[in-house]
């Protein structure tokens, strides 16, 4: 059915653009079509909009909904933790409990700090870097999300995720965001890495990436590269950091470095951290980690509020009691849709691939085959996945017209079925206005 009414949304948007710039809060839901939604209701695997619509959602927040909308034991702490208050000022017990939850999920953590956003932790493993090596230079690899924040927008040749064509280093028109410091080389090239590092490797604090590059199309690393990008990391002296804001506890309950069996120096966490309270942390080793309580000071009004931590503790909970059951679900429900996409990008004849990674798919059209690179990824076409998005809307699938979808747990096979039902009729679509 395509007879769905979004004239609510439509009002409030033309409302909001006199109120907010582009009328969003963050600028990249406003690409959604045929308008951007304006929801006051999730459970589950549904989110409802102000029409009254209901899709399955596989937007997730934007990823911190791993374990679906409002998780029962989630709401449960918040609302008891509300009754004794949301900021203290100080310190409370459910700071340290998260903590000692995450140094025994996660390989790399041994101490912990915490933030609100994935983009301040991003910043704030990058000074503990800069302190604890006395270098200033960051390496960074092309497609790869570190924040909005200036200066790790640095993307390199071709798109920054998210803010469209950029040339390098990323600019404004009035002054360079970037800066001499920041150094970006391609992913899953070793010689390109160990060429940088042998001639700049003296002044390089971090090398700082996704251990999935999920921003740059959902791509896992040969065989190898991260040990090797390790063992380079060892041979400079500089740190190694892995930004798992997406990938962690969403692959595997101490994230990609424990599927991949790779431990950096430095990690950051975030999104499914929270189940969509806002919390973040850097975790790292603890004689790295030392320069917090020295030369680097860590500060935030809202670092480990209540809420937020015992969120977090109880989505940990979750996750760490049910992991036996919970991510082979999560990959077989993934692979199942996955796989069901491609059959119907077949009988339409669509140039769709579909790339999987846990409970992350990402989709690319008409873009070289297989998508091995960042570069691959760039080639593929954004205009059909907008129309597909868009076809998907109107069929009740809530997908990003950037075409990476989140699964939770709570998604079903029904969820599944119904969503390969709408993707057979918006590819019929899809396809045939681009005939």
């Amino acid at each position: 059915m395509t007879d769905r009414n979004f004239s609510g949304s439509v009002r409030y948007m033309d409302r909001a653009r006199t109120l907010i710039p582009r009328g969003v809060t963050s600028s990249r839901r406003a690409m959604l079509r045929p308008t951007p939604l304006v929801f006051n209701h999730a459970e589950g695997s549904r989110i409802t909009d102000i029409d009254g619509n209901t899709y399955v959602d596989y937007v997730a927040g934007y990823g911190p909904m791993l374990l679906g909308h409002q998780p029962e034991p989630v709401i449960t702490a918040v609302q008891k933790q509300l009754t004794a208050g949301v900021l203290y000022g100080g310190q409370h017990e459910a700071e340290g409990e998260l903590a000692e939850r995450i140094i025994h999920m996660v390989p790399s953590a041994e101490r912990v700090l915490f933030n609100v956003t994935g983009s301040e932790a991003d910043q704030a493993s990058v000074r503990i870097a800069r302190a604890a090596t006395g270098r200033k230079a960051v390496v960074k690899f092309e497609g790869h999300y570190h924040g909005w924040l200036d200066p790790l927008t640095a993307n390199g040749p071709g798109s920054a995720p998210g803010t469209g064509p950029s040339p390098r280093p990323v600019q404004t028109a009035s002054y360079n965001v970037v800066g001499p410091e920041i150094l970006v080389c391609p992913w899953n090239d070793v010689e390109a890495l160990a060429d940088l590092l042998s001639r700049r490797g003296a002044d390089v604090a971090a090398v700082i990436m996704e251990p999935v590059a999920v921003n740059g199309g959902n791509l896992w690393a040969d065989d190898g590269y991260l040990a090797a990008a390790r063992e380079l990391c060892d041979e400079y002296g500089c740190l190694l950091i892995f930004d798992e804001v997406v990938t962690g506890f969403r692959l595997a309950p101490g994230g990609a470095q424990q599927r991949l069996g790779v431990v950096p120096d430095l990690t950051v966490l975030a999104k499914a951290l929270g189940s969509g309270f806002p919390i973040s942390a850097v975790v790292g080793q603890a004689k790295i980690m030392r320069v917090a309580e020295t030369t680097v000071g860590h500060a935030g009004t809202y670092n480990g509020n209540t809420l937020a931590v015992v969120a977090a503790n109880a989505t940990l909970e979750t996750l760490e009691t049910n992991r036996d059951a919970i991510y082979p679900r999560l990959e077989t429900l993934s692979a199942s849709l996955a796989k069901g996409i491609r059959e119907q990008a077949d009988k339409h004849g669509a140039p769709l691939q579909v790339l999987q990674a846990g409970g992350l798919l990402r989709l690319h059209w008409n873009a070289p085959t297989p998508v091995r690179s960042y570069a691959d990824s760039l080639a593929g076409q954004t205009k059909p996945l907008q129309d597909f998005s868009e076809q998907l809307i109107k069929r009740g699938i809530h997908a990003r017209e950037t075409g990476l979808w989140y699964i939770s747990t709570v998604h079903t096979d029904a969820d599944i079925d119904q969503t390969l039902r709408a993707v057979d009729e918006a590819l019929a679509e899809t396809v045939a206005t681009r005939a």
